[in-house]
């Protein structure tokens, strides 16, 4: 092995759906997690899953969509938690902690096999992962 495929950019993927694609191994569950690492050419990437061979890929498409959600519940929770313990300051203060906002984004990657077939994982990605898959493409 040498220090170059040592130490290249390796990402953590979140799979929604499209994993079955990763592996031509029969696995009986639905594959949630696999990495992605970039290979030796512009656009290839190796796809790495627990148990399973390595495929080697091109990267031809990244498609995201940003999106998040506050939770209205948390925020009325820390709102009032902040009240009780330290007063009306301490009570908006605990509505902004409580009410922070959780990255749901997702994104379409789109992998080009050895046999010419373009895939199409779904996966949870926020904007670092999207900034980095990107950077993969050819």
């Amino acid at each position: 092995m040498s220090w170059k495929s040592m130490f290249r950019q390796r990402i953590t993927l979140d799979i929604l759906s499209g994993g079955h694609v990763l592996t031509d191994k029969m696995i009986p569950v639905p594959i949630r997690h696999a990495s992605l690492v970039k290979g030796d050419k512009p656009g290839e990437v190796i796809t790495e899953l627990p148990f399973a061979d390595k495929k080697r890929w091109t990267l031809v498409n990244i498609e995201w969509s940003q999106s998040g959600k506050r939770s209205a519940g948390k925020a009325a929770g820390g709102a009032i938690a902040g009240t009780l313990v330290a007063g009306p300051l301490a009570g908006i203060a605990g509505a902004a902690v409580g009410g922070r906002r959780k990255d749901i984004s997702k994104a379409y990657v789109y992998l080009v096999g050895e046999d010419g077939v373009e895939h199409a994982l779904h996966i949870h990605c926020d904007q670092k992962q999207y900034v980095m898959i990107s950077a993969m493409l050819g």
